[in-house]
Formats: C-alpha cells, sequence, structure tokens
C-alpha cells in the first residue's frame, strides 16, 4: 500500500475510532463532550493558522483535531462520584482523575495504527518542567501533538463556567497560559498560541 492510501486508511479508522470513543463520552457526561469538541476546534483552527503561514509543516490539523477531541476519553472510566463532583477534588478524588490519562490512552493505543492521538491521549497532562503526568517527561520528550493540545485543554478549562467557580474571560486565560510557558507548557507552542489567539479574535 502507497503512502497516500495507508493515509486515507488511518484516517478513515481514526475517524470511526474517534466517533465510537466519543458516544461513550456523551454517555457518561455531556459537559465532557462539550469540552472535547470545542477543544478539538479550537485545535484545528490553530494547526489551519499555522499551516496558512508556511509552518507546522506536516502537521494535519484534521489529524491533530482528531486527536484533540479524544483527549479526555478516558474520563469514561472516572468514577461519577468524582467526575460530577461540584466542587473542588480532594487528593484521592485527584488521583482517580488524573488516572484518566492512562485509561485513554489504554483505550486508544491498540486501535490507533500510528499512534498519533494515543500519544496526546496519554500525555497531554505532561509539563514542560516534567512535574505532570502520568509519566513526567520534559521539555521535548513530551510529544508534539500533546503539547499543542495541552495549551488548549488548559485554555478551554479556564474559560469555562464550573458550579463552584465562574470562568476567566479570554485574556485572562491566555495571561495565565502566557505566565506558565517553561513550566507547564513549551514556551514555543506558547508564542504560537497567543500568535493565534489575538489574530483569531481580531
Amino acid at each position: 500500500m502507497d503512502a497516500k492510501h495507508l493515509n486515507q486508511t488511518q484516517t478513515v479508522e481514526s475517524t470511526s475510532l474517534e466517533e465510537r470513543l466519543l458516544d461513550l463520552v456523551a454517555r457518561k457526561d455531556l459537559s465532557t463532550l462539550g469540552h472535547s469538541n470545542r477543544v478539538a476546534t479550537l485545535t484545528r483552527e490553530w494547526a489551519e493558522f499555522m499551516s496558512s503561514r508556511g509552518l507546522w509543516i506536516g502537521v494535519s490539523p484534521a489529524r491533530i483535531g482528531s486527536a484533540a477531541r479524544m483527549h479526555d476519553v478516558g474520563k469514561v472510566m472516572v468514577p461519577d462520584s468524582v467526575l460530577l463532583k461540584a466542587g473542588p477534588l480532594d487528593a484521592l478524588e485527584r488521583e482517580l482523575m488524573n488516572a484518566h490519562a492512562e485509561a485513554g490512552y489504554e483505550m486508544v493505543r491498540d486501535r490507533d495504527v500510528s499512534g498519533y492521538s494515543a500519544m496526546a491521549v496519554r500525555h497531554h497532562h505532561e509539563r514542560w518542567d516534567g512535574q505532570g503526568y502520568p509519566l513526567g517527561l520534559q521539555g521535548e520528550e513530551i510529544p508534539f501533538q500533546a503539547q499543542v493540545v495541552s495549551i488548549v485543554d488548559a485554555f478551554d478549562a479556564m474559560t469555562e463556567d464550573r458550579v463552584y467557580r465562574k470562568g476567566r474571560s479570554p485574556e485572562e486565560a491566555l495571561a495565565e497560559i502566557e505566565r506558565c510557558a517553561g513550566s507547564h507548557f513549551s514556551p514555543a507552542r506558547v508564542a504560537e498560541f497567543v500568535q493565534f489567539i489575538h489574530a483569531r479574535n481580531g
């Protein structure tokens, strides 16, 4: 099979996998599904923006958007008492919540031909300084697609209203992401994201 047909096959398989897993998410928690869809849309738009400027060569907006849409599928394995809790989590609950990265990876990896989405799912909570989870990867050890998804995930989470807090404005969320460049996030990806958001918001 030539490269063109292989890529087409991977895209079809990824789409089919994505829809099956997102159906599980929808049955579990519609707010998680909404978050996943927003993260996917913003990630795809960011990739399209970078591509239009001759950057992120070889990064498919559709492919990285699909990976972003699946980033939280592991939350279907988190107990409802934790996932749906209307307030901050305690230490044990946080541990159960954090397990969603590995759980999602287990759900995706054997059905993801290239491993591209599986790496985004597993590593979107790694931190640039190595203090993230599940493996404590540091710097460029973190897969590119996970570096991207982690920023969009955080941006959407910060701007979303929760039962126990009001969401931040996009400007406030962006300032927080800039503050966390070099600790939580790749400095290069943060600079690119800031450029994208400013251009997107005119």
